[in-house]
């Protein structure tokens, strides 16, 4: 048997109709939200059930059009927490070019601890303009999208937020109490007068021999082992980043799809790893994103997908250049932009039964891929067709093909002693 890991990705979009998202302003809809928060409870439940590894969401601020109502993928991986056992919770990603750092890794810290060790963290650099300039003017944060003209400018400045504000987070996770001096933060800042009794007793290590401020600490930190904690970099382009996360042990989940550009980008990763160090397969440590629809008929999976991927993509995404992952190497423009499209240069993975197996199949023969990321809308699709999805595509099509599926094990930090909250309550 073949060992896969599969993780779900719902943005989520406003639990509406389409007809109903054309009326304007779906995303701030009380109902649709609430729709929506009952569908994604229904298929976490299912997904924890099924064997899914891990579940994701994204951080997309402002979306009043309802593409993507996903403003804080850690509370609504706190919410999916709370419905689910073991299902994994990753962030697809936590936009931290426009965060504070040192929020980010706390909040993170407490998710781990309410989902006893759950936690599969993702960090990703902020394509939306709208977003990433809002939040992150404080910081000068600047988008990163291909169809950019000031790209390069644009990408060096977010790259640099990004790799300052990840040295961050992880020295949080890994020393008890830290500081840190860096282009953009200090931590903590010079003068801070903090001379309390308590601290000097119990603390005494974060303290100047004056009473000011030396080191501050996370509290509560993660409960995994940091050394342990796996992460993502989602949805990744750039040969930069591929390069990066090769070295830093990161799973890249690739927008990609072609295999005249995806087979590239597994050379580059498995040469960077190596040249790291890190000893893997090729193919190895990286998850590949697709929509995946099964149905029992070909036309009852299209139909889905229209409403699905063939609606947002075609509609939403494609403004920000995603459709340049779709165009051939040699081709003078990307594809047309249709639902059509996307079967045909296979992001999507739409059909019966056989279909899917076909695909999922060609996904394990090319890359060696020990990762599948299925792109689940919910929201404008209807959610018992999700769910039946969902099982065909564990039930039926992974079996065909010889596939198993396995989930991470957590490592808790090794002075935990006893069980979590929910095992002892």
């Amino acid at each position: 048997m073949t060992k896969l890991r599969l993780g779900g990705f719902m943005i989520p979009s406003t639990g509406g109709s389409i007809e109903n998202v054309e009326k304007g302003l779906a995303g701030t809809h009380p109902a649709y939200y609430q729709n929506s928060l009952r569908d994604i409870a229904k298929l976490s439940r299912q997904m924890d059930e099924l064997g899914f590894d891990f579940v994701g969401f994204t951080e997309h601020h402002f979306h009043i059009e309802g593409m993507e109502t996903s403003n804080n993928p850690v509370l609504l991986g706190s919410f999916v927490a709370s419905v689910t056992e073991k299902l994994r919770l990753t962030q697809l990603g936590s936009v931290i070019t426009a965060r504070n750092p040192i929020l980010v890794a706390e909040d993170l810290a407490m998710l781990d601890h309410f989902s006893g060790g759950r936690v599969m963290p993702g960090f990703a650099r902020g394509y939306q303009s709208r977003h990433v300039m809002t939040l992150g003017q404080k910081n000068n944060a600047y988008y990163t999208v291909p169809n950019d003209p000031n790209y390069e400018e644009h990408d060096s400045v977010n790259r640099e937020l990004f790799t300052e504000h990840l040295e961050i987070i992880r020295k949080a996770w890994k020393e008890r109490t830290f500081s840190y001096q860096g282009k953009h933060w200090t931590i903590p800042p010079p003068g801070i007068n903090w001379d309390h009794p308590m601290t000097r007793r119990l603390a005494p290590e974060t303290l100047h021999e004056d009473g000011t401020l030396k080191e501050i600490g996370l509290s509560p930190n993660t409960l995994q082992d940091p050394d342990h904690i796996e992460m993502t970099v989602p949805f990744t382009m750039s040969q930069d980043t591929i390069e990066w996360a090769a070295a830093e042990g990161a799973w890249p989940i690739l927008l990609h799809c072609l295999p005249e550009t995806v087979r590239p980008i597994l050379d580059a990763y498995h040469k960077a790893a190596t040249e790291s160090g890190r000893k893997i397969s090729w193919g190895d440590n990286v998850g590949h994103f697709r929509e995946i629809v099964v149905a029992d008929t070909e036309e009852e999976a299209r139909e889905i997908s229209r409403h699905g991927m063939g609606y947002v993509w075609n509609e939403w995404h494609d403004w920000f250049g995603f459709q340049e992952v779709l165009r051939r190497p040699g081709e003078d423009k990307a594809p047309p932009n249709t639902p059509e499209t996307l079967l045909e240069r296979g992001i999507s993975l739409c059909g019966t039964v056989d279909t899917v197996a076909r695909g999922i199949e060609d996904l394990i023969e090319q890359y060696n891929a020990p990762m599948v990321v299925s792109w689940i809308f919910q929201g404008l699709v209807p959610v018992d067709s999700l769910l039946k999805s969902n099982d065909l595509l564990v039930e039926k099509v992974l079996p065909k093909v010889g596939v198993e599926l396995e989930r991470f094990q957590p490592v808790l930090r090794p002075e935990f002693q006893g069980g979590t909250w929910k095992q002892d309550s």
